[in-house]
């Protein structure tokens, strides 16, 4: 029983500090002074997803070590994405897949997790939320890779006036630029859809379209399994009291 409370205990953490990280870097898109913050917060989601959620396992399987090297070459592919300047496209591609492959199995995975919680606690709360972050964090991480492959995906946005270098000014000396692409991945994402930015390149509208079919199917799926999660729990509570009457 201890054991059981303490692995939950660790769960909870687990989504609190994903929760937590996924915050942190969209408080770097709103506040320029801080986009220092950005790069950093996807890094240490990076480590937390492929890290910290094994911590627990006595053996890891060959599905759990492949999810690790992902993780890890996703790292990877974000530090040298930063580091090199924004008129290398090819850095951008390993973006690209190093990220949508790990993102997208680790919210596989966190739905399968919460779809196995038998009641409805805060946690779980929490690990729903930062799922749907998670989501539109790595759509924009994708929207900006994108960019620099292909200029002129998104307009308007030119992300050569983010720097006085130029085409030879880093992403990370470009970063506040990207801050725009990221509003626009949680506008597609949650279908608003202002109009403000627009993709004019036919992988941006793709993109564009894939993630915000992502989003409402994401909310579906997991009210589906909230809503029976709780439905259970009532239907427990309701047969206790009835036994206790008795």
């Amino acid at each position: 029983m201890k054991s059981h409370r303490s692995k939950r205990r660790h769960r909870d953490n687990i989504y609190e500090l994903l929760l937590g990280l996924c915050v942190m870097v969209l408080v770097s898109f709103a506040f320029p002074r801080l986009s220092w913050i950005g790069p950093l917060g996807y890094a240490l989601i990076a480590l937390l997803l492929t890290q910290l959620v094994m911590i627990r396992k006595n053996s890891l399987s060959l599905e759990d070590r492949l999810y690790q090297c992902l993780g890890l070459a996703a790292l990877v592919a974000l530090l040298l994405w930063l580091v090199t300047p924004v008129r290398w496209v090819v850095s951008g591609f390993p973006l690209i897949f190093t990220w949508s492959l790990p993102v997208g199995w680790s919210v596989t995975r966190l739905v399968e997790r919460l779809s196995q919680e038998r009641k409805v606690t805060s946690g779980l709360l929490l690990g729903a939320a930062a799922g749907y972050l998670l989501l539109g964090l790595m759509a924009g991480l994708v929207m900006s890779a994108l960019q620099t492959i292909q200029p002129g995906s998104f307009e308007p946005f030119n992300i050569l006036e983010a720097s006085t270098r130029g085409s030879d000014a880093s992403v990370l000396e470009s970063w506040k630029a990207f801050s725009q692409i990221n509003y626009f991945a949680f506008i597609c994402l949650t279908t608003v859809g202002f109009g403000d930015i627009q993709p004019v390149l036919p992988a941006s509208r793709m993109l564009s379209v894939v993630t915000g079919m992502i989003g409402p199917f994401y909310l579906a799926v997991v009210m589906g399994v909230l809503t029976g999660r709780y439905s259970n729990q009532v239907e427990e509570k309701d047969i206790f009291e009835h036994d206790d009457q008795r």
